[in-house]
């Protein structure tokens, strides 16, 4: 059952989230694709902040997209795009949500159906272990267990993200970055390793392992993308708030993409001025 399940997700994920049929921009091609970064979710307007965006500033996100002719695009979508296997909707927008929120769970899948949109959950291993051995604590910031990644993943609107397993800090190491006086050497084995943790403990859980590596705080290290592609993972995702251009036979476009964060004390006209202007 689990397998069938998945791979209904991966179906709806591989042709473009849902039902819309659109002139699609053909292979050889290259598209603007802006990525947006949620974080936490919440029900209450007045607990909007820089990393906190109101449930209801998501939707009238997603209706203004709709509006102006954006399609939201799964990883499958762009992966098959940057191989030269796919076209992609002339107007595409990567929607990401990092940490792994359980909030990102209960909140968003009924808006994406509503707007036959999919997005990208970025996963902290470290993160999921804690909540999952001490179950829900009450607080609305905490991070989904393993059986809520599973019910995330089968979903069919939602795809997950490696964010690290033990990385996810600014004490030490701040992200994945290399330390001050660390060896090139010393930081690529604890690179791969710790993304490594996570693939394998994804794979361990019953869920696929990760196509797209969501860097801690944005903390690329040169190096790094080549690491990821070695270990099986075509898509990176930066925190740097520019809008990348994907290119259609060219899977090395798919590093590094910039993303605009998401505050949600922003209306959604002032972001999209932000994101699109």
């Amino acid at each position: 059952m689990k397998r069938v399940l998945w791979m209904a997700a991966l179906l709806l994920l591989l042709t473009g989230c849902g039902r819309q049929a659109e002139a699609f921009a053909p292979r050889g091609s290259s598209v603007e694709l802006p990525v947006i970064m949620y974080h936490s979710l919440v029900t209450d307007e007045g607990a909007a902040a820089p990393y906190v965006c109101p449930i209801s500033r998501v939707e009238s996100d997603l209706r203004w997209l709709t509006e102006n002719g954006y399609r939201c695009v799964s990883l499958a979508q762009l992966i098959a795009f940057a191989n030269g296997e796919a076209g992609l909707p002339p107007k595409p927008v990567l929607l990401t949500l990092d940490d792994g929120y359980r909030n990102n769970l209960t909140l968003l899948p009924p808006l994406l159906e509503r707007y036959d949109a999919c997005a990208v959950i970025a996963v902290v291993g470290e993160y999921t272990d804690i909540y999952t051995a001490s179950g829900e604590d009450g607080s609305p910031h905490s991070c989904m267990s393993w059986q809520d990644l599973s019910r995330a993943a089968q979903t069919g609107r939602l795809e997950l993200a490696n964010h690290s397993y033990y990385f996810h800090r600014l004490t030490g190491r701040r992200g994945s970055a290399k330390m001050p006086g660390e060896s090139q050497a010393h930081w690529q084995s604890a690179f791969t390793a710790d993304t490594r943790s996570l693939q394998r403990a994804m794979e361990a859980h019953g869920l696929e392992a990760p196509v797209c590596y969501a860097y801690p705080y944005g903390q690329l290290t040169e190096g790094a993308d080549k690491l990821l592609r070695d270990m099986g993972l075509p898509v990176s995702l930066a925190c740097s708030e520019v809008r990348s251009t994907v290119v259609s036979g060219d899977p090395a476009t798919l590093f590094g993409l910039g993303r605009f964060n998401r505050d949600g004390r922003l209306t959604t006209e002032a972001f999209m001025q932000k994101l699109l202007g």
